[in-house]
């Protein structure tokens, strides 16, 4: 499941996936980054990634997915909420090839992120 939402009257944008993702899903974590887009010029994420089924996961949604770089063109600033490790690394190096100021936090430190990705 892929839940996407928004703190209103900000850019800032939670991203909370486990289990397996729909293309249905993927469009609509799509519509609302376009929706913040249009309000501001930059988007602040928050990805919180639990534990994936890699497997249920549908073709479309994996397309989705790929074909979304355009967004990361538009981060301001990334905090990554997980316990697995391989999707730390994959922060760090979003850090240091896009430029883009990431912080990882474990899922217990969720309100840490959202205070630092919240802070000026």
């Amino acid at each position: 499941m892929l839940e996407t939402t928004v703190q209103p009257g900000t850019n800032i944008v939670t991203l909370d996936a486990h289990g397996g993702i729909t293309a249905g899903e993927m469009l609509h974590m799509r519509e609302v980054l376009d929706e913040v887009l249009r309000d501001h010029d930059t988007v602040r994420m928050v990805a919180i990634r639990g534990e994936i089924d890699f497997g249920d996961i549908s073709p479309k949604a994996l397309w989705l997915d790929l074909t979304s770089a355009g967004y990361v063109k538009k981060l301001e600033r990334l905090a990554v909420v997980t316990d697995v490790d391989w999707e730390a690394k994959v922060s760090g190096w979003t850090s240091e090839l896009l430029h883009i100021p990431t912080r990882r936090f474990r899922l217990d430190e969720r309100a840490a992120a959202q205070a630092w990705i919240s802070r000026p």
